[in-house]
């Protein structure tokens, strides 16, 4: 069939041009002689090949398009004429084409596509497009099909396929790739980019001709080079894309920093432990932390790597000691695929740390050969950090003083001791003390020899019979040890040293036994010991008294304690033990019935008696005894407390009942309270009456209505304040400026009373009770009418009568009713004189007014004068003076 309509086609295009020739063949077109049209296609690509189809000229049409390969053979039809049959209008050469080829109308002009190019495809192709009534018009077409490049394969220094990731490379390193491209028509050209780049790289021919190959070569390659892509482009169009193969740089980075989180001023206390911590950037794999003391590997510490693996950090458990100080600490951040990959921090520690001391004698000093009297030297020698502020110096545990009278000289790190004595031997210390705390130095034992001394509360006083051995013990003090002892004896009569063979040192070497034993009335007196040491001998001897052995006395000053329902204590002082060991008997007897209930020895005059009956008086015997007999008895008596009553009380909310005992002590315990607590109230009740008395006085001297004040308002009121000066507008109140007390005058019967007018005017308001003969025999005014001193005493009644007082006017005060106060007032007129002989005195009534006869003071007219006001309470039924 293919051949079949190939052969039509030739058949009819060999008619048309028959026709066309004999008729009019100059109107035949034909391209056939010029140049051909180019085209071009990529392999698998798609092949556009153009055919014009506009008629030369107007009114005229397009009928068939057929498409040639190479001038001859057609592969391709496109019948636009009428249709006679069902044929399709497109016609392909299946064997050559199969479907790939469609004639595209709808384009101007309008294109035969050929899809999936391959290389057959390439060659000359003719369009011959035939038209109703021009001629037939043959356009050629030269269809160049173009072969990509392979991918291209990027290999290494090495030679290897780098596939996705070249390196690792080293920073500061050198990188060299190479790409290699083979295939494609026509020859491809090889370039190398990096992202949007174009690299500075030639390409050149391979080791065969399809082959072309370009050379990257990168020096010192930097940190910012990692992770960068790299792209090997083959190119031989510019209507297809270019095919490429990329790489990325992978390096190995050394740690940008290392830096410890510390600061160089921050001190360390010594025994405390710290996290100190150290990070490290920019290391690629992360960085590998080690941490150094001084050039000594440390083990504690832990790592951690963030998420990016950017940084690492790590944290090291340091416990701080003294011997760290000033050491530096080094944190060493290492890359180990990296040569030269490393980076330290470091930090001098400071450790603050308690005073270490040590405490020295004086160089030139010989602590075996120091005597009284010599000087001695302390050297304190510190080392602290911070700087000691303070040094204190301690004997014993007692701190030192500086005092250069006593021979104390105390300088900061040195201790100068004068004139040495024994009190001032034993351990010295010193102890510093900085911010950290007080450190103490080693304990120097300062020795010094002295001669024996004797110890005190030695027994002085030995008792012993005739023909019976006593052993006097000699103990002394001394440094070094008493190398000798001697004894003497001595009487009355003359001093005897005692033989050697009749005393024992001890093995100690302090103390020294005699064995003596008086046999005549003589020997009886007095022991003297000496010891004797590298120092010399013992100055003052010690004494010792032998006596004839006696009783001993009785125990003295004997006290009860400790009583209870069946025990009790006593204690006694101890008296002369006759010379000779003692002890103490106590005898306990019922006074009631005789019975002996308890017989107790002691050492120590000191006893404890149980298991006695409650209640029960007791009578007591104490005895001193030693071997020469029994001293007298000391009597006691004692007794036992009683059993209290027991009661029961039951328990809130459980119900159960609980034995409670009220002993005598809780009792006495409970009474006094109770008492402290009756005290308190009734005084706090006193002092709570006084006050609301206090209250309802005015401070001002009022003036009241006239009542007559009662006997206990008269009194109690001025006990309430006795010292109380009351004010008044009328009266100026002023010091007093009398002279001396006048001897008292008697006044005989019958005769004027001597107490002047207005003093009786303002007593006329007391009752009758204050007669004016019981005011006789007191002191009255001088002669001279100058008043220096006055005195009036008054008995204070029992009652207080008010039937002489007028109910309306009460107690009449300067001319003015007063009620309820029991006052005594007196004035005093320094203006005015009385004349000689003038004994006498009158009231003036019209002004109120008091004056001395002869005055010259007129009616109504005040004078100069000075009034003094006394209140004063009347104390029981004795006279209350004024």
């Amino acid at each position: 069939m293919r051949y079949l309509v190939q052969a039509l086609l030739i058949i009819a295009a060999a008619s048309t041009t028959r026709v066309r020739g004999q008729g009019i063949p100059r109107t035949i077109s034909d391209r056939r002689g010029g140049p051909p049209l180019q085209a071009r296609a990529v392999l698998r690509g798609t092949a556009v090949l153009p055919c014009d189809l506009t008629p030369p000229q107007d009114n005229d049409s397009a009928i068939l398009v057929v498409w040639y390969k190479n001038d001859v053979t057609p592969i391709y039809s496109y019948d636009m004429r009428p249709k006679h049959s069902e044929q399709a209008p497109h016609w392909k050469d299946t064997e050559y084409l199969n479907e790939r080829a469609m004639f595209r109308t709808v384009t101007e002009p309008a294109t035969l596509n050929i899809d999936h190019v391959e290389e057959r495809d390439e060659g000359d192709y003719r369009c011959r497009v035939d038209f109703t009534k021009s001629p037939t018009r043959n356009s050629r077409i030269q269809l160049t099909v173009i072969v990509p490049p392979h991918k291209p394969n990027i290999l290494d220094e090495n030679g290897r396929t780098v596939p996705t990731v070249a390196g690792p490379y080293v920073e500061g390193g050198v990188m060299r790739l190479t790409c290699l491209v083979s295939g494609g028509r026509p020859q491809p050209v090889v370039r190398w980019w990096r992202g949007e780049n174009l690299l500075d790289s030639k390409d050149e021919p391979g080791e065969f001709p399809a082959l072309r190959r370009n050379t990257l070569v990168v020096t010192s390659l930097s940190r910012a080079d990692l992770h960068a892509e790299f792209t090997c482009q083959a190119l031989n169009n510019n209507i297809s894309q270019p095919v490429s193969a990329s790489v990325r740089i992978e390096m190995h980075l050394t740690p940008m920093s290392v830096q410890m989180l510390v600061s160089d001023l921050a001190p360390l206390s010594a025994e405390r432990k710290y996290t100190i911590k150290c990070m490290t950037f920019g290391s690629r794999p992360p960085a590998k932390i080690t941490w150094f003391l001084d050039g000594k590997s440390l083990e504690n510490y832990s790592e951690k790597i963030s998420q990016d693996t950017n940084m690492t950090e790590s944290s090291l458990s340091f416990k701080a000691t003294l011997q760290d100080h000033k050491k530096v600490l080094t944190c060493r951040a290492d890359n180990p695929l990296v040569d030269g990959g490393v980076e330290e921090d470091t930090w001098k520690l400071n450790i603050h740390f308690v005073p270490v001391l040590r405490l020295d004698l004086g160089s030139n000093m010989n602590p075996e050969d120091i005597e009284e009297g010599d000087d001695v030297y302390f050297e304190c020698k510190v080392h602290a950090n911070p700087e000691a502020y303070k040094v204190v110096w301690k004997h014993n545990g007692n701190v030192i003083q500086n005092n250069a009278k006593n021979g104390f000289i105390v300088q900061r790190y040195d201790l100068a001791l004068r004139t040495v004595n024994r009190s001032q031997a034993g351990n010295y210390t010193c102890v510093a003390s900085n911010v950290e705390g007080d450190g103490t130095s080693n304990s120097v034992e300062l020795k010094i020899m002295y001669k024996p001394i004797c110890l005190p509360d030695q027994k002085r006083v030995y008792g012993v019979a005739r023909h019976e051995e006593a052993r006097v013990v000699c103990r002394v003090e001394a440094y070094p040890a008493p190398d000798s002892f001697r004894w003497a004896f001595n009487n009355t009569e003359e001093m005897v040293d005692v033989p050697q063979a009749r005393y024992k040192n001890s093995t100690r070497r302090t103390q020294s036994t005699l064995t003596y034993r008086p046999v005549t009335e003589m020997d009886y007196g007095m022991v003297l010991c000496w010891a004797s040491n590298t120092a010399g001998q013992q100055r003052n001897a010690c004494m010792f008294h032998i006596i004839p052995a006696g009783k001993p006395e009785s125990p003295y000053n004997c006290t009860l304690t400790n009583q209870t329902t069946d025990s009790l204590s006593v204690e006694c002082a101890v008296g002369f033990d006759g010379g000779q060991p003692q002890h103490f008997l106590l005898e306990v007897f019922d006074q009631h019935t005789g019975m002996l209930q308890a017989n107790i020895t002691s050492k120590d005059a000191a006893f404890t008696v149980q298991d006695l009956k409650p209640g029960k008086v007791l009578k007591m015997i104490l005895y001193a005894a030693n071997s020469k007999g029994r001293s007298d008895p000391t009597l006691l008596e004692g007794f036992t407390l009683k059993i209290a009553e027991k009661q029961t009380v039951r328990v809130l909310f459980t119900g159960t009942p609980i034995p409670f005992e009220l002993t005598p002590l809780l009792g006495v315990l409970i009474g006094v309270i109770t008492a402290l607590i009756l005290v308190t109230l009734i005084i706090l009740g006193a002092l709570k009456l006084k006050s609301d008395r206090r209250a309802q006085r005015p401070g001002d001297l009022p003036l009241k209505k006239a009542t007559a004040p009662s006997a206990e308002e008269l009194y109690d009121t001025d006990d309430r304040n006795p010292d109380v000066v009351p004010t008044n507008k009328d009266y100026q109140l002023t010091g007093s400026t009398a002279g001396t007390p006048l001897a008292v005058q008697s006044t005989p019967d019958g005769q004027p009373s001597n107490i002047p007018a207005h003093q009786m005017n303002h007593l006329q308001g007391l009752p009758p009770t204050y007669q004016l003969n019981e005011y006789d025999n007191y002191p009255t005014l001088p002669l001279s009418g100058e008043v220096t001193y006055a005195e009036l005493c008054l008995a204070r009644p029992t009652t207080l009568s008010t039937s002489g007082l007028d109910t309306k006017m009460g107690v009449i005060v300067g001319g003015k009713p007063y009620t309820k106060e029991a006052t005594v007032y007196a004035c005093i007129d320094h203006s005015v004189r009385p004349p000689p002989g003038s004994l006498g005195f009158q009231q003036q009534q019209d002004v109120g007014v008091i004056t001395t006869p002869g005055s010259g003071v007129l009616s109504g007219k005040h004078h100069p004068r000075e009034v003094v006001t006394v209140r004063t309470p009347l104390i029981s039924t004795q006279e209350s003076c004024v």
